[in-house]
């Protein structure tokens, strides 16, 4: 069990580190060495997890979805709590890089998709985390239909499409705004693709 423990230890300092090295310096200042420093681990010990930097990133990446899914997880939409057009503008707004964390993740995931583009385990990568989250999409949509939420004429399929490339777009945009930029444009065209596709 304490080998257990301190394993999970060692991959928490990993990805902690990595978030705070990406959200100060971007993706570019993750290396084996820089990670295993900011952590305060040998840089043997890092090795030993993750061979190389596109081990780490993969690692950083696997880390900013299971954290971001858990963050949407808490968003309730039903009768007694929020309507589906509440829950889409919190889902969508909760990505803005209101914090360093969030900054953190946006830069991961741009610096993924721009691996994806020329590696193709990267892309496949990035095509299992699509469909997953095509899915999801889907499925709520349906729910909003259902409940008279989404607009006239409106195709739950194609919807989640929309909003898949609208997130893609979010968190590339994000990555590259400085610290204190304003996220009032951002906010707006969240505003205006909620209010496109809803009827509340």
């Amino acid at each position: 069990m304490p080998k257990v423990v301190n394993r999970q230890n060692r991959r928490l300092s990993v990805a902690e580190a990595i978030h705070r090295i990406a959200a100060r310096e971007g993706i570019e200042g993750v290396s084996v060495r820089v990670v295993a420093a900011e952590a305060r681990l040998s840089v043997g010990a890092v090795q030993r997890e993750f061979p190389t930097k596109d081990d780490l990133l993969r690692f950083a990446l696997d880390t900013s979805v299971a954290e971001v899914a858990d963050r949407f997880s808490r968003v309730r939409v039903g009768p007694e709590t929020l309507t589906f057009t509440e829950g889409l503008r919190a889902v969508l707004v909760d990505l803005l890089p209101t914090d360093e964390r969030r900054r953190a993740q946006a830069r991961i995931w741009a610096a993924f998709y721009a691996r994806a583009a020329v590696d193709p385990g990267f892309a496949e990568v990035l095509a299992d985390l699509d469909a997953q989250a095509r899915a999801n999409l889907a499925a709520a949509l349906d729910y909003a239909r259902d409940q008279g939420e989404l607009a006239p004429g409106q195709d739950p399929e194609a919807l989640a499409e929309l909003l898949l490339v609208m997130i893609d777009g979010l968190w590339l945009t994000c990555a590259r705004l400085p610290e204190g930029a304003s996220l009032d444009g951002l906010r707006s065209a969240i505003d205006a693709t909620v209010a496109l596709i809803t009827t509340r």
